[in-house]
């Protein structure tokens, strides 16, 4: 047992390889399956980002909260408020308003 507020350099190492030690044979598969698992998951998220993936869907994202602007924008100006007004609330300009 090594104590909890034993604080010497190596002894996270040395409390890890504990909990190793204690483990079943099952305990042990599964933990290590774990750490399989952990790698493949990485990688697969690694790949994705060189691939774009993650890109692809912030893009599609920003196109839709830009859609939604434009859609508040259209219900704004058909209630009567004013281009400038709008601008505010949207961030689009009066112009892309006015073009609505």
């Amino acid at each position: 047992e090594i104590p909890a507020t034993a604080t010497a350099p190596g002894l996270d190492v040395a409390r890890e390889r504990l909990k190793l030690a204690r483990m079943s044979k099952e305990e042990l598969a599964a933990y290590y399956r774990h750490l399989d698992d952990v790698v493949v998951i990485r990688n697969n998220i690694y790949t994705a980002r060189k691939e774009g993936c993650f890109d692809g869907h912030a893009k599609g994202l920003a196109e839709g909260r830009a859609e939604e602007k434009r859609n508040n924008a259209r219900k704004m100006k058909e209630l009567g408020i004013d281009a400038n007004i709008i601008s505010q609330v949207t961030g689009l300009s009066p112009e892309e308003i006015n073009a609505l």
